[in-house]
């Protein structure tokens, strides 16, 4: 059910798989390299008595971290300098929502799909109420909405010949809505496309992870470990400190030029409070050689990797032509295109216009096989929807026959029977007796057309 795991190129997303202990490449490679196993642990014993459920500050995690993918471009450590832990169970509620959906797990709390965002419902009861001021839930809400909408993906390109960088920034968040009077039980969130395409997808971040970056009260130690986290936590690695006094957030603004202050001031303090957290995931160590600009961090790691692939929908697999059934996405976002749809037209009959584009969208995968773009082909019915020229499915053709030197057409006319039996056949998967009662044409002129070039391909 589950098609394979494509990520888009795109000039500036580096992504990488989990490494494992004994990969000396660089991870800023081009090369995807093999799944990393988390048996590098130095600790055994401390990783076996971790095996059951952990809890942080009242929080339960899981023991083991998800195997997930690596995208340097969404890191945490880029979206705002600390975080309230309101904000932080917000967002997690949000990246949880989102990717219980891409993992065709759960889509209670998505409102649409659409080709520009995902609007999903996050329930207040989710975050713990025990940090709300009952006199004042609203304000609270409020600024950590404020928060999240400060939310956003900086990527620095360049230079050019003439030596200009270039930018580009992607906000995470750009529509936070909560109307108690409407519903006082759920915050509308809107999620561009930019970011539930290319993080969430991915697994950019598992749960322990987002557990662990709640848990930690500064900014500065969130940045750290979220630079961890793009490495795939390596045992070992080095980076320059021009590089890493960015990637913390103090390059921009030329905060903390000399590694004696900036090593006093930030990047200790945070290593002791990541720390005090080593029981449940890593503990750090580092070191910087005088007169040398590269900084060695060394990585232990407490918590197991599950060694497995993640398995993520994709809007562009395949729809089985004797079920008929559009994974979770795929429905999602046909079930929000008529809905947009009958915003400008009135439809009459949802369920019977599903079914058409079903019908098309299993004639044209057949057809363009691995260049088939769901988006692409849906955002089309829906213009002819709109502009009342999608009257019968596309793949609805007649077929010709020879007579003579001439072409006649011969119409079997739409039968509601007709429609009917052939649908309860198909749906008892009785397709031989299908074959035997009804000609291509009946199956044709009663929408069936995919059954037809289904029975052609057995045949071939």
């Amino acid at each position: 059910m589950y098609a394979p795991l494509i990520v888009k190129g795109r000039s500036f997303y580096e992504v990488q798989f989990l490494m494992s202990e004994n990969e000396e490449n660089d991870l800023l490679g081009d090369q995807l390299s093999q799944e990393y196993s988390g048996d590098q642990a130095t600790n055994s014993d401390k990783a076996d008595a971790l095996e059951g459920e952990l809890v942080i500050d009242g929080l339960t995690v899981e023991e083991e971290r998800e195997f997930r993918l690596i995208n340097r471009s969404f890191s945490l450590a880029e979206y705002s300098n600390s975080f309230t832990k309101i904000q932080w169970l917000l967002f997690i509620e949000i990246y949880e929502t989102v990717k219980q959906f891409y993992l065709d797990r759960d889509d209670q709390y998505v409102e649409s799909f659409s080709m520009e965002s995902i609007i999903i419902r996050v329930p207040v009861n989710k975050i713990d109420s025990k940090l709300f001021d009952k006199s004042n839930r609203s304000k609270q809400l409020r600024d950590a909405a404020e928060g999240l909408m400060d939310m956003r993906v900086r990527n620095y390109i360049g230079p050019n010949n003439q030596g200009q960088m270039g930018f580009d920034f992607i906000s995470m968040f750009p529509r936070i809505t909560y109307n108690p009077t409407d519903d006082k039980d759920h915050i509308i969130v809107k999620v561009q496309s930019e970011i539930y395409e290319e993080m969430v997808p991915i697994q950019s971040y598992a749960q322990l992870d987002l557990k662990l970056l709640e848990a930690l009260t500064t900014g500065n130690a969130q940045r750290l470990y979220a630079i961890f986290k793009s490495y795939a936590f390596k045992p070992k690695f080095t980076i320059s400190f021009e590089s890493l006094r960015r990637q913390m957030g103090f390059f921009e603004n030329n905060i903390y030029p000399q590694w004696k202050y900036f090593n006093s001031q930030v990047l200790k303090p945070a290593v002791e409070q990541i720390n005090k957290h080593k029981k449940y995931d890593i503990a750090v160590t580092y070191e910087k050689a005088r007169g040398k600009d590269a900084v060695v961090f060394k990585i232990t790691n407490f918590s197991k990797q599950r060694n497995r692939y993640a398995e993520v929908l994709s809007l562009n697999e395949v729809i089985d032509a004797k079920t008929r059934i559009p994974n979770r996405l795929q429905r999602r976002y046909l079930q929000t295109t008529l809905k947009n749809c009958s915003k400008s037209i009135a439809i009459t009959n949802i369920e019977e216009l599903m079914s058409w584009i079903i019908s098309d969208i299993i004639s044209m995968q057949r057809k363009v096989g691995l260049k088939f773009d769901f988006k692409h082909a849906v955002n089309s019915i829906s213009k002819q929807i709109v502009n009342r020229i999608y009257t019968e499915p596309f793949s609805h053709h007649h077929l010709l026959e020879e007579s003579g030197n001439a072409s006649s057409i011969k119409v079997a006319l739409a039968d509601e029977f007709i429609q009917r039996e052939i649908s309860r056949l198909e749906k008892k998967g009785m397709y031989d007796e299908i074959r035997l009662r009804f000609t291509d044409q009946e199956l044709i002129a009663n929408r069936f057309q995919y059954l037809v070039e289904q029975f052609n391909e057995e045949d071939s």
